[in-house]
C-alpha cells in the first residue's frame, strides 16, 4: 500500500507553505490596481472601439449544451443569447443561460491561487501559480490510486481529460459526477428503461414539436428537464396554428411546465406511472391502438381494472376517458416519462410503462426517436457520464477509510450539494489533500480545501460539447473564450494538463497536449478527418482544410450534420413488467407527509445562487424572491391554522429545518414541496445565509437495485413554531389562487 501523507507533508514537499507567506508579505502574488477591469490600451484586430463585436461560444450553465452568441465591446462582454444556427438554441437561451455574464463578472470570484497555512481552520492566502501547480504535480505522483475527481457537471472536454488523468493514476476509478440536479434528471434509470422498452440503452428523443398531443408524467420540460431551450421551442410549435397541440400533465405539484397544459391530473406521489396504464386500458378496450403496435404491448395494459384503480388515486374516470381518447386519436401522440418518475423506488416499472404507452399509440419514429450517434464516432469519447447515488457514496466510503490522499473537486460542492446524511465532511475530513477549482469561493473550498486553484469561466476558455439529448442533428459544438481572463485564473484542463507534466511518467504519456488550445484543436481535427475519410457525408461545414475547417468550427458555434439522424426505435416489451412493480410497498410512517423536492427553475441544485439576477428573479409559481420556502396544501394550512410566511419545522429521519410556509393550492394533499438552491454558508454576498438546504432533509432510500437515490421518497413532520416571517414576493395574496376548474 502506498503511504499516506498527511495534509502538511503535501504541503510542505512543494515548498509551498513557506512561499505562501513570503508571497503574502511581500505582495508579489497580488494584483494591485489590475484587480479593476479597464479597457483595452492596445485593441486586438478584430475589436474595433465602439462597435460590437459578436462571437459564438457554448453555454455551461447547465448541462444541456445551447450555443449561444456573446455581444462584446472593448473586450467586455454585455449580452448573451441562443446561437441563430445551433440546433439546440436556434436563437433562443433561458434566463440561466442570459446570466452568464453574472459569473464572469461576479464580484466574488477568487481572483487567483490560494493555498491555507496550515490547518483548514486557517485563512487562505494568495500564493502563485508555480508554486500551486507543485502541489499539484507532487500529489499526484506520489499518490497512485489514490486520487478522485468530484464534479456536479463536467462538460465532455473536461471529462475526457479527467478521466485520462484517472486512468494514469490507476485504481480503476473514473471521475464522480452526480449531485441532485443530475439525480432529479434521471438520466441512467431512462436510458435503461429505453434499453428494455426501444431496443437501444441511449437517452430517447421527444419530438414535442411534431407531436399534436402530448402526456407529461411529472417532466418539468419547460424547466429544468434535460434540455428546457429545446423542449421550450417545441411547445411553442405544439401550440401553434388552427390545431393547436393538447398537453397534460401528470404530477402532484403544479409546476410551472403543468399551469400551462390543458389538464392538470394529481395522483399521489410516486403513482403517476399507474396513470399510464389506466390511459393505456382505456385506449385498448376502446381499440383505438395502433395497427403496428407489437403485440406483446397489449399484456401490459390488459389486466388493469382501470375504473378502480382510477378511483383509487383520486382521479376522475371519466376525465381519464375523454384524455385517452384524444391522445389515441390524434395524428402524432406522445408520453413523456419525466426526471419525476425516477424518484420512488417504483421508477424503472414507472418509466418502461410511460414508453409502453408510446408504443401502443404507434408513438416510435414519429415523435420519439433515439439519441443519434455522436460525431466521428467513439473517437471524442469518453464524454461526460453521469454516476449513479450509490458509486457516489462508494467514493466518500473511501474517503472515510483513508483510501484516498487526494480529492480534486472540479466542479460543484459537494457539502452543500449533497444529503448531510451521506457524510461529506466526515469523508472529506479524512483526505490528507483537497484541492477545489472552483471560480468562486464555495462551502467545501472555505471549508475543506487546502489550496484554490481557481478555473476559468467557460466564457474565457476553450472546450466542446456533444449534446445529449441533443437533436436528430449529430452536434458538436464549439466553445471559445470570448473575452480575456477577468483575473488571475487558468483554464481546468490547462490546469490538469499542467499537472500532468508535472508528475511525468504516464501522466505526461496519457496527457501529451500542450495547452488547452492544442487540445481542443486536436479534437476538432478528429471531425476534420472523419469528413475526410468519408466517415461524415454532410455537415454544416465541408472542406478538407483542416484550418479551414477549425476557424468555421469556431466562426459558426460547431459543427453539425445537416442531415437528421434518426435511429430506428426497434420496440421490445419484456414480460416483467407487470403491475405490481409500480406499487411502492413502502409503509406509511409517523412522519404524515411526503417531501417533494425540486430543482430550483433558475439556481438549479444551489450553483446559481451566487448571483443576484437569478435570485432576484421570481419563482413563477410563488413568486418568492432570495428565500426558501415550503409549499402545503390550504387543507392542511387549515389543519395546521398556518397562512403564508408562518415559520415551520420540518423533520424528516435525517434532519429539522425551519423555513417559512407558502399556501399552495397546486401541492396535492400529503405532499410538501420545496425547492433546492439555497441554504449556502460560504459562497459569496448573494448566496450566504439565505434560506435553507433542502437536500439535508433527505432520507439515503434506493431505487430498488438500480444504484439510484430514491430522491422522492423521504417523508417528513411539520410542526408550528409561533414564529412569522414575511415572505419576499411579488404577490400580496396570501397564496397562489388557481383558475378555476384547473
Amino acid at each position: 500500500m502506498m503511504p499516506k501523507f498527511t495534509r502538511r507533508e503535501f504541503l510542505k514537499k512543494s515548498g509551498l507553505l513557506a512561499a505562501a507567506g513570503t508571497l503574502a508579505l511581500s505582495g508579489c502574488g497580488g494584483r494591485g490596481n489590475e484587480e479593476r477591469l479597464v479597457p483595452f490600451l492596445r485593441t486586438p484586430e478584430e475589436q474595433v472601439a465602439g462597435t460590437f463585436t459578436y462571437y459564438t461560444s457554448l453555454c455551461q450553465m447547465c448541462p444541456a449544451g445551447c450555443g449561444i452568441l456573446v455581444r462584446t465591446m472593448n473586450g467586455r462582454a454585455n449580452k448573451l443569447e441562443g446561437n441563430p444556427q445551433h440546433p439546440i438554441s436556434q436563437g433562443r437561451l433561458c434566463a440561466r443561460g442570459q446570466a452568464g455574464l453574472q459569473a464572469l463578472y461576479n464580484p466574488d470570484r477568487l481572483q487567483g491561487p490560494e493555498v491555507r497555512a496550515n490547518q483548514r481552520t486557517d485563512p487562505f492566502e494568495r500564493t502563485n501559480w508555480d508554486e500551486g501547480l507543485a502541489v499539484l504535480g507532487q500529489a499526484l505522483s506520489e499518490s497512485p490510486g489514490r486520487i478522485a475527481i468530484y464534479g456536479g457537471h463536467l462538460p465532455d472536454h473536461v471529462y475526457r481529460v479527467a478521466a485520462r488523468l484517472l486512468e494514469a493514476a490507476g485504481g480503476n476509478r473514473r471521475p464522480t459526477v452526480w449531485n441532485l440536479y443530475r439525480a432529479a434528471e434521471g438520466r441512467n434509470l431512462l436510458q435503461q428503461a429505453a434499453g428494455d422498452i426501444l431496443g437501444a440503452e441511449r437517452l430517447p428523443l421527444f419530438d414535442i414539436g411534431a407531436a399534436s398531443a402530448v402526456i407529461s408524467f411529472n417532466a418539468a420540460f419547460l424547466e429544468t428537464w434535460l434540455s428546457p431551450v429545446q423542449y421550450s421551442r417545441g411547445f411553442a410549435e405544439l401550440r401553434k396554428g388552427a390545431n393547436r397541440g393538447s398537453l397534460v400533465a401528470v404530477e402532484p405539484r403544479l409546476s410551472s411546465t403543468a399551469a400551462v397544459a390543458d389538464d392538470w391530473l394529481s395522483p399521489p406521489g410516486g403513482r403517476e406511472g399507474e396513470v399510464a396504464l389506466i390511459i393505456g386500458k382505456i385506449v385498448l378496450d376502446e381499440r383505438l391502438g395502433a395497427g403496428d403496435r407489437p403485440a406483446s404491448v397489449d399484456a401490459l395494459f390488459s389486466q388493469v381494472e382501470a375504473r378502480g384503480l382510477a378511483e383509487e388515486l383520486g382521479l376522475d374516470f371519466e376525465k381519464l376517458v375523454r384524455i385517452a381518447r384524444r391522445f389515441a386519436r390524434s395524428e402524432a401522440p406522445l408520453a413523456i416519462p419525466g426526471g419525476g418518475l425516477s424518484a420512488f423506488d417504483n421508477a424503472p416499472a414507472a418509466i418502461r410503462a410511460v414508453l409502453a404507452l408510446n408504443l401502443l399509440v404507434g408513438a416510435p419514429n414519429r415523435t420519439l426517436f433515439l439519441s443519434p450517434p455522436a460525431p466521428a464516432g467513439g473517437e471524442l469519447d469518453p464524454r461526460e457520464e453521469v454516476s449513479s447515488y450509490v458509486e457516489t457514496a462508494a467514493l466518500l466510503e473511501d474517503m472515510k477509510a483513508g483510501e484516498v490522499d487526494v480529492l480534486l473537486v472540479a466542479d460543484g460542492d459537494p457539502y452543500h450539494d449533497l444529503p448531510e446524511a451521506m457524510g461529506f465532511a466526515e469523508a472529506a475530513d479524512q483526505v490528507p489533500l483537497l484541492i477545489d477549482f472552483s471560480p468562486f469561493p464555495t462551502d467545501t473550498s472555505e471549508l475543506f480545501a487546502d489550496l484554490r486553484l481557481p478555473q476559468h469561466t467557460y466564457l474565457e476558455s476553450w472546450g466542446f460539447g456533444v449534446p445529449e439529448p441533443g437533436t436528430a442533428l449529430s452536434t458538436m459544438t464549439a466553445q471559445q473564450p470570448v473575452v480575456p481572463p477577468v483575473f488571475d485564473t487558468r483554464s481546468l484542463v490547462d490546469i490538469f494538463l499542467a499537472g500532468a507534466r508535472l508528475a511525468g511518467g504516464t501522466y505526461a504519456e496519457l496527457l501529451p497536449w500542450e495547452d488547452e488550445f492544442t487540445y481542443v484543436r486536436q479534437s476538432v481535427e478528429t471531425m476534420q478527418q472523419a469528413l475526410t475519410a468519408g466517415r461524415i457525408q454532410t455537415g454544416s461545414i465541408l472542406t478538407n482544410d483542416p484550418e479551414k475547417f477549425f476557424l468555421e468550427w469556431r466562426q459558426f458555434g460547431g459543427w453539425w450534420s445537416t442531415q437528421e439522424d434518426r435511429p430506428e426505435v426497434t420496440p421490445v416489451v419484456p414480460s416483467e413488467v407487470a403491475l405490481e412493480q409500480l406499487v411502492t410497498a413502502r409503509p406509511e410512517e409517523a412522519r404524515p407527509h411526503r417531501l417533494q423536492i425540486y430543482p430550483h427553475l433558475l439556481l438549479a441544485e444551489g450553483r446559481h445562487a451566487n448571483k443576484a439576477w437569478l435570485q432576484e428573479a421570481p419563482d413563477p409559481m410563488t413568486t418568492v424572491v432570495w428565500q426558501s420556502w415550503v409549499e402545503i396544501n390550504p387543507g392542511l394550512a387549515e389543519e395546521l391554522e398556518l397562512k403564508t410566511g408562518d415559520i415551520v419545522r420540518v423533520a424528516s429521519q435525517s434532519a429539522e429545518l425551519e423555513v417559512p410556509v407558502y399556501v399552495f393550492q397546486g401541492i396535492a394533499p400529503g405532499v410538501v414541496g420545496m425547492p433546492m438552491g439555497q441554504g449556502h454558508v460560504a459562497y459569496g454576498r448573494y448566496a450566504n445565509d439565505r434560506g435553507v438546504n433542502t437536500v439535508d432533509l433527505l432520507e439515503l432510500l434506493e431505487v430498488g437495485d438500480t444504484g439510484e437515490l430514491a430522491w422522492g421518497s423521504t417523508r417528513v413532520s411539520i410542526e408550528k413554531t409561533g414564529d412569522h416571517d414575511n415572505l419576499a414576493r411579488l404577490e400580496r395574496s396570501d397564496a397562489t389562487e388557481l383558475p378555476t376548474g384547473i
